[in-house]
């Protein structure tokens, strides 16, 4: 079973363990701050020693450009929105969610199976699985692309 985004596509960044990669990392309450905004700021500030006024904004751009161009084709991810935080236990099959934390991969749930001996497995799309507490909190999240 292969992960597919609401839309029916497949998202970009999908590893074979049913894991996809993930831009970014700076989000401020729901609005999601584009990790393409630290390269274009850095290439800026590589143009400022040649004193030229105008020079930030060409280096920005080619920061950004070159970021956009290893997310799609040299590693490619998928934009995500952290949504609420929630314990594993309340996870249901299709819902996407960053398994160790609120950074890094998701992953969209296939089942849950609680243990007699209390752990929580988790088995997502793409035939990884998980074992956690049922108490463990994870972001879910909403893939963008």
């Amino acid at each position: 079973m292969t992960a597919r985004l609401p839309d029916g596509r497949t998202p970009r960044g999908l590893c074979p363990n049913g894991m996809v990669r993930t831009t970014g990392w700076l989000q401020i309450g729901r609005l999601p701050i584009s990790s393409g905004v630290w390269p274009a700021l850095a290439c800026s500030l590589l143009a400022l020693p040649f004193n030229v006024p105008w020079l930030p904004f060409p280096f920005a751009a080619a920061g950004f450009a070159v970021w956009k161009l290893w997310i799609l084709y040299v590693q490619p991810s998928s934009r995500a929105v952290n949504l609420d935080s929630t314990a594993v236990s309340a996870l249901a099959p299709g819902e996407w969610f960053r398994p160790y934390g609120s950074i890094g991969p998701a992953a969209e749930v296939a089942a849950t199976r609680l243990e007699p001996d209390g752990w929580l497995h988790i088995a997502l799309t793409g035939g990884r699985e998980l074992t956690l507490a049922p108490e463990y909190r994870v972001r879910r999240v909403r893939l963008r692309s």
